[in-house]
């Protein structure tokens, strides 16, 4: 048996077209932020794709698959197999993450397991893995493009990265999102600024003091975590081949629901959220128009994996 986790909906050959040479470590707040307000809806969309919750994780689901299924047509077309990946069923509606507290009935953070062969590594990179080198060189090439292609990328924070330009692909990023650009913005600046609002939050009062009644009242249930992020990170690496699905289960149903308790009385993610606008409003006009593209381009992507 292998890890599944609802939260995480990336591929492993996905992440390999991501050829990020980051120049440092963001922290803090990013530049001087421009002295005219933003508006209610920019606030409110720049937020949406910070914040990760069941709305963001079905939305990743519907990407993922369609991703995979683009991906085989075009290796087919270039007469190459390419086994898709199963991103699992849909994340629940009422999901409880980090950042929002789930609305079912029966708490749970979306962990379990899934069937297969134990090694935890999807089939279709065992397959690759498999290849002669040469042909495997070439397979790859066909896939995510020749190595000297890539385009450069630099985040809100100043960061520089490149990523891959050519092969399969991109041409299915560049199907959904418009340009393969567009398609890394979309993983990328979310995860640059949310590093910016982390560095931001482990300095402010109202948050930490939120974040130590959490914690308080988590030992109380005989739940030691620093965040819910951190809680939910525990789960997965139990979620391991050969543990018993009952006794993840039963773990997961007493951390959420301790995690919603607590959450109730110490404010935490009602804090989060409260900080994270406040966060937002310090930032440059140029990044909270960079997070409202985000989420423009996420909508079109979304509309064409529907068709």
């Amino acid at each position: 048996m292998t890890v599944r986790d609802t939260a995480t909906l990336v591929s492993v050959m996905a992440l390999a077209t991501v050829l990020i040479c980051v120049a440092g470590c963001a922290a803090g707040t990013a530049s001087r932020p421009d002295p005219a307000a933003p508006s209610a809806r920019t606030l409110d969309r720049a937020a949406a794709v910070l914040t990760n919750d069941a709305t963001t994780l079905r939305q990743s689901w519907r990407l993922f698959n369609a991703q995979q299924v683009l991906d085989q047509r075009c290796m087919r077309k270039l007469g190459l197999r390419y086994l898709i990946t199963s991103a699992g069923p849909e994340p629940s509606a009422g999901v409880t993450t980090a950042d929002v507290l789930g609305s079912g009935s029966s708490p749970s953070y979306g962990v379990s397991l899934k069937g297969g062969d134990g090694s935890g590594e999807p089939a279709q990179d065992q397959y690759v893995r498999s290849l002669p080198s040469a042909e495997q060189d070439r397979y790859v090439t066909a896939l995510n493009g020749p190595a000297d292609q890539a385009a450069p990328l630099i985040l809100p924070s100043g960061d520089k990265g490149s990523y891959a330009t050519g092969g399969c692909t991109a041409g299915t990023q560049a199907h959904l999102y418009g340009s393969v650009r567009a398609a890394f913005e979309d993983v990328l600046v979310p995860q640059d600024v949310n590093e910016l609002l982390n560095g931001y939050l482990a300095h402010d009062r109202r948050y930490q003091a939120a974040l130590g009644r959490w914690q308080r009242c988590m030992v109380t249930d005989g739940i030691r975590a620093q965040t819910p992020a951190a809680l939910i990170h525990s789960l997965r690496a139990k979620a391991t081949p050969g543990v018993s699905p009952a006794s993840l289960d039963r773990d997961q149903r007493a951390a959420a629901t301790a995690d919603r308790r607590c959450d109730a009385k110490s404010h935490l993610r009602a804090t989060l959220a409260a900080r994270r606008e406040a966060f937002l409003r310090q930032q440059p006009r140029t990044t909270l128009s960079r997070l409202e593209g985000v989420w423009q381009l996420r909508q079109q992507a979304l509309r064409r994996a529907a068709l």
